[in-house]
C-alpha cells in the first residue's frame, strides 16, 4: 500500500505540470482572414493571428498581386464599430459604381482607399516588416512586402483596444495596377488629369488603392484543420492527456505491483 500512494503520488505531480502548463497558455486565442480582390487586382490571401495579451504573431500568405511594388497590410476599423470590406469591391459588381469615387478615362471606376476606409475603417495597425507598426506608418512603403507571393511573418505588439476587439476589425493589402499598364504609376481621368491617391498626393492612386480586403474572426474552437484527416489542438492538451495516461499507467503499476517498468499496461 505504502508504495502504491508513492507511485501514485508521483503520477499526479506528473499530471498537475502539463495541466499547469495548459492553465498557462490557454489565454492566446487564434484568428483567421480570407482576403478576396478589390480593384479585380486578382490578388487573394489569408492570414492566421495567434493573440496572447497584446502581443499578436500574424503569418499571411497571399498571391496574384503586383510585383516589385510595396503593398502596404494594415489592420483596419474602429475597435468595437461596425466595420466591414465594402459590399462591392470590384468592377461589375452589382453596387460597386455607386461606392468608387473615381473614374478612369476608359470609364472604369476605381474603388479608392478613402472609399474602402468608408466601410472598413481607419489603419489600426501598419503590417511593417520592421520597426514601427503603428498607424504612424501606414504608408511606410520602404517597410512593406513588394512581391506578388506575400509570405508575411511578424509578432508586433498591438494597442490594448485593438487586441481586445480584433475580430471586429480588417485586414486590407493596398497597392493594384488600376489600368493595366503593368506598373504602378499614374493613372489620368476623363478629362486627362492624373489621379492622385486619397491619402498622399504625391502618391498615385495605384499606390494606395484596396487590392483586397478580408474580415478577422475567431477560429473555430477544437483545433485548426491539418489537412490530414483531423485536427491539432494545442500541445499542452496533448501535454494533459499525456499525463493522464501517465497516472493512469503509473496506477496500474502500484496495483499490480510488476518490477520492471516495460510492462506497464
Amino acid at each position: 500500500m505504502r508504495r502504491f500512494m508513492t507511485v501514485t503520488s508521483a503520477a499526479l505531480v506528473a499530471l498537475a505540470l502539463p495541466a499547469a502548463a495548459f492553465a498557462q497558455s490557454s489565454g492566446s486565442t487564434d484568428f483567421t482572414a480570407e482576403l478576396r480582390q478589390a480593384n479585380n487586382s486578382g490578388g487573394s490571401a489569408e492570414a492566421q493571428i495567434t493573440l496572447d495579451g497584446n502581443m499578436a504573431e500574424i503569418t499571411l500568405t497571399g498571391d496574384g498581386f503586383f510585383d516589385g511594388f510595396p503593398h502596404a497590410i494594415h489592420i483596419h476599423g474602429e475597435p468595437g464599430g461596425d466595420n466591414v470590406c465594402p459590399p462591392a469591391m470590384n468592377p461589375g459588381e452589382d453596387g460597386f459604381d455607386d461606392l468608387a469615387s473615381q473614374t478612369m478615362a476608359d470609364g472604369t471606376p476605381i474603388l479608392s482607399v478613402i472609399d474602402g476606409a468608408a466601410f472598413y475603417g481607419g489603419v489600426a495597425a501598419s503590417l511593417t516588416t520592421e520597426g514601427d507598426t503603428s498607424p504612424d506608418s501606414a504608408l511606410a512603403v520602404e517597410r512593406f512586402p513588394t512581391s506578388a507571393t506575400l509570405d508575411y511573418q511578424r509578432t508586433i505588439e498591438l494597442p490594448e483596444d485593438v487586441a481586445n476587439d480584433l475580430s471586429s476589425l480588417h485586414l486590407v493589402v493596398h497597392a493594384t495596377d488600376l489600368n493595366g499598364d503593368g506598373e504602378i504609376g499614374p493613372v489620368e481621368d476623363g478629362d486627362g488629369n492624373q489621379i492622385p491617391s486619397s491619402l498622399n498626393e504625391d502618391l498615385p492612386i495605384e499606390a494606395t488603392a484596396p487590392a483586397a480586403c478580408g474580415q478577422i474572426v475567431a477560429a473555430a474552437s477544437g483545433g485548426i484543420d491539418t489537412g490530414a484527416g483531423g485536427t491539432a489542438t494545442d500541445s499542452s492538451n496533448s501535454a494533459l492527456l499525456a499525463g493522464a495516461l501517465a497516472l493512469g499507467g503509473l496506477a496500474a503499476f502500484g496495483i499490480t505491483r510488476r518490477r520492471r517498468a516495460g510492462e506497464v499496461a
